[in-house]
């Protein structure tokens, strides 16, 4: 039954509250360092800026008490895209002057730039990956609305609803696990009909005529489900009134003051080596 066992392949987008001293964080603090460290693994251009940052986020795994197995497995399900984006660059990227040449045939040809541009970007999307099932982690739905909104405030003044934008926002994170518990389903419901789900057999053409049927009733599933959710938040009166409290009142302190700190710290050697 593992071939059906599609949320155990999803990292990103679960809240694990395991107590640990990021989850006891102020979330602007979280906000602001997880952004710092999106921007500075998205503008370096070196390997090994990029290693570091993903020794950066493998050891904020470890403080956050996230199981590095966990987050590991949320590389699985995007992995095929990432390999053909990196096949891609092999031969699509530019090749400068002077490059050396490593293999030749016909039109196709591979560079060690090219080689470089295509391991770079497979160590840019682990490190964004790690990075994202941590960001989910970490960060619950309430503190992440309350960040958000919080972070964003001055845009209020000039008629931007940020509590709206921030919801929008989580829903949408929050969906991700949603979409692989639906999928499970009704694989398993196919499946007890007489679809065939042995993924041992067959090339990609088969797994993907085996995955065609899943995406309709997926979509008017989730399609429904989105409809359930807004009435349920109309009926509750969300939105009625731009002010509104929260259950708990978060503090920035000084640690969450240090932490930023050292997010900056640690972006600037990440950015050193770019």
């Amino acid at each position: 039954m593992n071939q059906f066992e599609y949320l155990d392949r999803v990292s990103f987008g679960q809240y694990l509250p395991t107590g640990s001293i990021l989850h006891r964080m102020d979330p602007r603090s979280k906000i602001l360092v997880y952004v710092i460290l999106i921007l500075a693994m998205t503008l370096t251009k070196q390997m090994m800026g990029l290693l570091l940052a993903i020794l950066l986020v493998l050891l904020m795994l470890f403080i956050s008490k996230v199981s590095i197995s966990f987050a590991l497995r949320g590389l699985i399900a995007p992995l095929p895209f990432i390999l053909l984006l990196a096949i891609l660059q092999l031969f699509i990227a530019p090749r400068p002057s002077g490059d050396q040449l490593i293999f030749s045939y016909g039109i196709f040809s591979i560079s060690t730039a090219s080689l470089h541009a295509a391991i770079l970007l497979c160590m840019r999307f682990t490190a964004l990956i790690l990075l994202l099932t941590l960001v989910s982690a970490t960060l619950s739905t309430l503190e992440m609305i309350y960040g958000l909104d919080m972070l964003c405030k001055p845009l209020q003044k000039i008629g931007v609803h940020t509590n709206s934008i921030a919801m929008m926002v989580q829903i949408m994170l929050r969906f991700i696990p949603f979409l692989a518990m639906n999928a499970e389903k009704i694989a398993k419901s196919q499946a007890s009909r007489g679809a065939e789900w042995d993924n041992s057999k067959g090339g990609v053409m088969r797994r993907a005529r085996q995955i065609l049927p899943l995406i309709l009733p997926l979509f008017s599933i989730n399609l429904q489900k989105a409809d359930i959710l807004a009435n349920a938040m109309l009926a509750r009166g969300y939105g009625s009134s731009i002010q509104r409290s929260g259950l708990r009142e978060y503090q920035f302190r000084w640690m969450d003051l240090l932490f930023v700190i050292l997010s900056v710290c640690a972006a600037w050697i990440i950015l050193y080596f770019a």
